[in-house]
């Protein structure tokens, strides 16, 4: 009892438990449950005992269909006819004759009296009666009309589905304190009862018809077992029924026929029924839509049959559910690993769905499985959202204690990992970013330092989304300047590529935010934005007083010159040429090879357009006549490169590119470079 104190888990789950037990019992969660006996009921159609399943013989179904009323020539059937067809099928040697047509109300035409004679003269006549139910409780049988109730016998015709919400009709139900009642069965029950020559009467939960006992279920249902039907066919009045027209004037008939019609028809039990479209009488069962005559004729097969789907005991009924409560407190007592935790309730769900599966097919017992499944899915969930919430509160415990001078995404890192970190770092491959505001000075005039907070939030708070959405890590904010990092503290194969779009997407947003600037009466914000792609050394870095994650390195570096020098080219965004090797797919301007202070290996500048797809052909027409031109300028053909760069630039005038390079052709032209030239041009300040 000590492991289950402060567990409210498990006490819900206990409490989970009980409440299938009693919702179970109590079926209420009936349509839930029917889905299940649809699934189980078609692969019993599939695999069980085809003999045991096939239609019964002695049932036979007479139709009034639509071909029926095309030859009749009216709707409804006449009363009258009803009465010929009755007898006819009675001269024909029929044992039992059920009529599944309510007839409640006297006839429009007269004709009752014409049907009771009819139905007087003949023996084991059933007619249809339906039961009254107010609130759920039974008020009186509507029986046929006075006349017609003297001349034959009735039962009621009352399907009903053990879900309030849909109706899906599966099992026959015998009210004990109606069958007092004078013709208190239902047809069903009353037409096997005339069959075997034998009163019905209740023993408990079991219905007995003579030698023949059939057991029910603790409400007094009884399973429908729906027969297979033939390929092809989708009504049970298709392949075990008979036309009604066959029945009204059997004078018509050579011996032949008559003989035909005798074969089968005589000694078994008749049941005649509309199976038109325009009756609309038609339910959903475990096999589909069909119609409620044939409901009669297979609850009339099951009785015959003795009740081949039998539906357990309820003290049997609980025991899975019982297991599958003992396993699950078992499990989230004594099982830690939340893997282990996840394959054995798979294997016991699937495992009891199969036993169930496996009786209702070969055997015909029928187990409630909805609610232990439910119960041990929920119970399941509710043990791991108290683990996810202790795993959440050891990581704000790891916050709270280490948050004050470590990032979040390293925080965020260690409570995954479970592991500590050390002031120590390593060396990867990643990609940095430094971005910054251009002319932050004159920005900021005329702005109270209120304002300036302001607008600073509105600048890096967008800036900052899209760093994260693509994955990176906020090393720094300086001031109005933005330093970032990707690959790292988590591995990510794809960090040039992030590290870039994220670029592409602070440089929209700046176009997005402008007007809103303008509105705010703030003058639009313009940034510089270069990324670096190199080995670079990360880890939690600092001193005794204060620490950072951050990352260092020649490749740092060269990231911050690489964003200093957009002002003098006049481009939002540049990267290295290590980024745009990292990155296949990326349409990018060449701007320049260069060698940046401090270095001595020159590098190419790039500024990306977009990736293959997204530039449209004017633009990468204008890349490439772009790098033609380069070719000739760092090939010393001034006058031909001249022409290039000013054709370039009197088709984009704004760009500060291609008059940077017309100014060095004509310094170039002054003071001509040397023969070897590399092409390279050397910055000798950080920009």
């Amino acid at each position: 009892m000590s492991r289950i104190a402060g567990r409210y888990d498990v006490v819900i789950t206990i409490a989970l438990f009980l409440f299938a037990l009693v919702a179970q019992h109590e079926g209420w969660f009936a349509l839930l449950e029917d889905q299940t006996l649809s699934f189980r009921h078609q692969l019993r159609l599939a695999y069980g005992d085809a003999k045991m399943l096939a239609p019964s013989p002695d049932v036979v179904l007479v139709n009034t269909d639509e071909a029926f009323f095309k030859a009749y020539k009216g709707f409804p059937l006449r009363r009258t006819d009803i009465g010929t067809i009755v007898t006819n099928l009675k001269s024909l040697g029929a044992k039992v004759v059920v009529v599944d047509m309510l007839m409640d109300f006297p006839s429009s035409y007269g004709e009752d009296p014409t049907l009771a004679a009819a139905l007087s003269g003949v023996d084991n006549v059933l007619l249809a009666s339906q039961v009254e139910f107010r609130d759920g409780a039974f008020v009186k049988i509507n029986r046929p009309t006075a006349v017609l109730e003297k001349a034959a016998a009735s039962g009621y015709v009352n399907i009903q589905s053990n879900s309030k919400l849909l109706t899906t009709i599966s099992r026959l139900k015998i009210y004990p304190e109606i069958t007092k009642e004078k013709d208190g069965w239902p047809l069903a029950v009353r037409a096997a009862a005339m069959y075997l020559d034998v009163e019905p009467a209740l023993d408990g939960q079991t219905l007995v018809l003579g030698d023949l006992r059939i057991p029910l279920d603790h409400e007094h249902k009884l399973s429908v077992d729906f027969p297979p039907l033939p390929k092809g066919t989708r009504f049970l009045s298709e392949s075990a029924g008979l036309g009604a027209l066959d029945f009204l004037d059997l004078e018509k008939l050579d011996e032949g026929d008559l003989a035909e019609l005798e074969f089968w028809i005589k000694d078994k039990i008749v049941v005649m029924g509309d199976t038109s479209e325009v009756s609309h009488d038609w339910f959903e069962t475990p096999v589909g839509t069909v119609y409620g005559v044939e409901i009669i004729a297979d609850s009339i097969t099951s009785i015959l049959k003795g009740a081949p789907l039998r539906t357990v005991a309820p003290l049997i009924d609980a025991v899975p559910v019982v297991v599958l409560l003992v396993s699950m407190v078992l499990l989230a007592l004594f099982v830690p690993w939340p893997l282990v935790r996840g394959v054995v309730v798979a294997a016991l769900g699937l495992g009891f769905g199969a036993i169930a599966t496996w009786f209702y097919v070969r055997s015909g017992l029928v187990l409630s499985m909805c609610y232990g499944l439910t119960a041990l899915l929920g119970s399941y969930l509710l043990v791991e959202f108290r683990q996810y919430m202790i795993e959440r509160q050891q990581r704000q415990r790891i916050a709270r204690t280490f948050g004050q001078y470590i990032p979040p995404q390293l925080v965020a890192e260690m409570s995954a990992s479970g592991q500590e970190v050390t002031v120590g770092g390593e060396s990867r491959e990643m990609t940095v970013l430094f971005s910054d505001v251009r002319g932050f000075t004159t920005l900021s005039e005329g702005l109270s330092p209120q304002e300036l907070t302001v607008l600073m939030n509105a600048f890096l708070s967008p800036m900052t989304h899209i760093i994260h959405d693509h994955r990176g890590t906020i090393d720094k904010y300086m001031g109005d300047a933005i330093m970032a990092f990707w690959g790292a503290p988590l591995h990510d194969a794809d960090h040039a590529r992030q590290g870039v779009l994220a670029a592409l997407g602070m440089v929209r947003k700046m176009d997005e935010l402008k007007d809103e600037f303008l509105d705010r009466g703030w003058k639009p914000i313009k940034v510089g934005i270069g990324l670096n792609t190199g080995t670079m050394n990360v880890g939690n870095m600092g001193s005794d007083f204060r620490m950072a994650y951050t990352v260092l390195g020649d490749a740092v570096n060269l990231g911050s010159r690489v964003e200093s020098l957009t002002k003098q080219y006049g481009v939002n965004l540049m990267i290295t040429e290590y980024t745009q090797a990292k990155v296949p797919g990326l349409v990018s301007r060449e701007v320049d090879l260069v060698r940046v202070k401090g270095k001595t290996a020159p590098v190419r500048l790039y500024e990306p357009l977009g990736f293959e797809g997204d530039v449209d052909a004017q633009t990468r027409a204008r890349v490439s006549e772009h790098l033609a031109a380069l070719a000739l300028f760092r090939g010393q053909q001034w006058n031909a490169a001249q022409a290039a760069f000013t054709a370039l630039a009197a088709a984009e005038p704004d760009r500060v590119l291609f008059r940077l390079y017309l100014d060095r052709i004509d310094a170039s032209r002054a003071d001509p470079p040397p023969a070897d030239w590399d092409g390279v041009f050397t910055h000798t300040e950080k920009g």
